[in-house]
């Protein structure tokens, strides 16, 4: 072993063979520690690779029981959900389409007004009843993408407020007053029509309350899928479908193309024809089928550019109980001619 130059012969052997020892390192470890340190790491290497598999292992059962907990919770809402409405309620948004798809047919069959609807107050008798309603133009009646689609956007308006609460007269002043709160007040319009509901509330919650939904949660693969379940049922308007399948009428308007008989206004308002039927779903009858004109030329050059389509809605909801008005008097007036000729 080469000497250090930290040592010097004058300095205590002892002493110098611990300078040379510490310099040099020392005695090389024997074999039988060598092993033993080699059995060690092994035990340290296997023991390690047994945690790193229990938390593995560990973390996927709670993993699997957190994605069944969720799944657990998804199936309960579904079948809550499920039991909460009818097969006859399932079965409304069907026959609603039937009736959408014949009264949308491009060969009109005419004006009709049922009987029952010709008494003082029977009208508005019929008006209150729970209903669906939907607008839209004809041709978007013809498949369910596209009805789908005008659902979507058929929104409660001033058609639909001044048939259920017509305005004191024609006057603009006073169906004005009516459209204001079908624009303006939310919570006024929704008041005032609170037993009709938008078709688009049916179609949308429907399928979130069949027993498909129900099997699709418990066929979900992933808690990534759960997720995604669990997301569009929190966004879908289920609340709402369970009120709307409840509905007994279907009231519905339905736009013919523009005449081109005049301009159209800013907010699309134009001269064209309106069909309205009021249908009872539940006794498969018309209650009354109507086809008026609609144009906004009477309407003041201040109001026509903003509120052109509310006022003619407005306008065309009075008018209607205007006519079953008239019919209903006719029809008085006939008995009495045929009850003094006898």
């Amino acid at each position: 072993m080469m000497a250090t130059f930290l040592t010097t012969s004058k300095m205590n052997p002892a002493l110098a063979a611990r300078v040379e020892k510490s310099v040099h390192g020392g005695r090389a470890t024997s074999p039988a520690a060598t092993r033993r340190l080699i059995a060690l790491a092994r035990v340290a290497a296997v023991a390690g690779l047994a945690i790193a598999i229990w938390i593995v292992v560990t973390g996927r059962r709670r993993d699997r029981a957190d994605t069944e907990n969720v799944r657990a919770e998804l199936v309960a809402r579904a079948e809550a959900n499920i039991e909460s409405v009818t097969t006859s309620d399932r079965d409304l948004v069907t026959r609603a389409e039937s009736w959408l798809g014949a009264l949308s047919d491009p060969d009109y069959r005419g004006d009709f007004v049922a009987e029952e609807l010709r008494p003082a107050g029977a009208l508005a008798a019929a008006l209150s009843r729970p209903a669906l309603y939907v607008r839209g133009p004809m041709q978007s009646f013809g498949n369910y993408e596209q009805l789908a689609d005008t659902a979507a956007s058929s929104k409660k308006d001033a058609l639909l407020l001044c048939l259920l609460r017509p305005p004191a007269s024609r006057a603009e002043k006073a169906v004005y007053e009516q459209v204001k709160i079908a624009y303006f007040d939310g919570p006024g319009l929704e008041e005032r029509t609170s037993n009709a509901r938008r078709l688009h509330d049916a179609l949308a919650g429907l399928p979130f309350l069949q027993a498909a939904f129900a099997d699709r949660v418990r066929a979900a693969q992933s808690d990534k899928d759960l997720k995604k379940i669990r997301t569009e049922l929190d966004r879908a308007p289920v609340d709402a479908a369970k009120v709307a399948l409840k509905s007994e009428l279907l009231l519905v308007a339905i736009d013919e193309p523009g005449d081109g008989k005049g301009p159209t206004e800013l907010d699309g308002a134009q001269s064209h024809f309106v069909r309205l039927a009021l249908v009872d779903l539940h006794a498969s009858t018309v209650l009354f089928s109507l086809r008026r004109h609609v144009d906004p030329s009477w309407i003041s050059s201040e109001k026509r550019p903003t509120y052109a389509s509310g006022l003619d809605g407005c306008a065309l909801g009075f008018d209607v109980h205007e006519q079953i008005a008239r019919q209903a008097g006719d029809t008085v007036a006939t008995e009495a001619v045929k009850t003094g000729s006898r």
